[in-house]
């Protein structure tokens, strides 16, 4: 294994604390790394792929640029978790790697997403390596090839500018803040002046109505705003409040919302809305104090 990779992940796994809701065992943990760094050795065009990742998220924040903390489905994969690609623990959110692995194939289009100079930054990691050739047929999509890859040969990364992203720079530092009590009762309260995604009226009337008591509901809430989910509001608002459902799909109140849920890919990616609600909370953060909270 590459040795800056081994380095970083053994690092990691000696500082890995959850953030999220949920209890996770150190098997959990444990089995789910084994599957991953299994898929890894199975082919190196897999290994460079993520040194590559890993190389591209390091040399960002290096610069100063904010890296989306969960975007597509990059945030299905632990590794990526481990070598600070994502700031969302897969295992925590009940994330498969089924996901990942079935988008990461060759021909495969690879997404990035990060804050404003990603793109210049991005060239030069990508110029001059000595496992890839890596070819910019358009700005920002790069064709490469893996040198010695087996299965993993070719793969198209698209690395997207978000500006949004550059309201966030203290995350370089301090990293991405979970969310607290404090900034909780913000987003109940639909105080949510600031906070990417939480800003629009109907979504102030949700959060009142709702009454979202966790990281998870939150999540939930971005996900379903959005053309064609907006409906299953009143449904899942019934059952919240009644405690209609069953013991499937607790997270959703017993409505199938997510892909992870079942496979479905007409459903939501739920990595991705992880990574968003995070930027709504690390928006209000800073005045989860500054507030009378009632």
């Amino acid at each position: 294994m590459n040795k800056k990779l081994l380095y970083t992940l053994n690092r990691s796994l000696e500082s890995t604390r959850t953030t999220h809701y949920a209890p996770v065992t150190i098997d959990a943990l444990q089995a789910r790394l084994t599957e991953e760094l299994d898929w890894l050795d199975a082919d190196p065009g897999r290994e460079c792929l993520i040194v590559l990742l890993q190389e591209l998220a390091a040399k960002m924040r290096g610069a100063r640029i904010v890296v989306n903390p969960g975007y597509s489905f990059l945030p299905d994969s632990y590794l990526l978790f481990l070598t600070g690609v994502t700031r969302v623990n897969p295992v925590e959110w009940d994330l498969p790697f089924s996901r990942f692995t079935k988008s990461v194939h060759d021909g495969a289009e690879i997404p990035f997403e990060a804050g404003t100079g990603c793109l210049e930054v991005a060239r030069k990691v990508l110029s001059g390596r000595e496992n890839e050739m890596v070819i910019e047929t358009e700005p920002g999509l790069f064709e490469i090839s893996f040198l010695d890859g087996v299965e993993l040969m070719n793969v198209k990364l698209r690395i997207s500018t978000y500006a949004e992203l550059d309201r966030f720079p203290r995350t370089i530092k301090e990293g991405w803040h979970p969310l607290d009590d404090a900034t909780l009762k913000l987003f109940r309260r639909g105080a949510t002046d600031g906070a990417i995604f939480f800003e629009s009226d109907k979504m102030r009337e949700w959060l009142f109505d709702f009454d979202p008591e966790s990281m998870s509901d939150l999540v939930l809430l971005n996900t379903i705003y959005w053309p064609g989910r907006i409906r299953l509001f009143p449904e899942l608002l019934r059952r919240k409040q009644t405690g209609d459902f069953g013991k499937q799909f607790k997270d959703t109140y017993g409505v199938p919302v997510y892909q992870e849920q079942t496979g479905d890919l007409n459903l939501a990616p739920k990595g991705h809305f992880i990574g968003r609600t995070m930027m709504a909370v690390e928006a209000l953060w800073p005045y989860r104090n500054k507030t009378k909270l009632k």
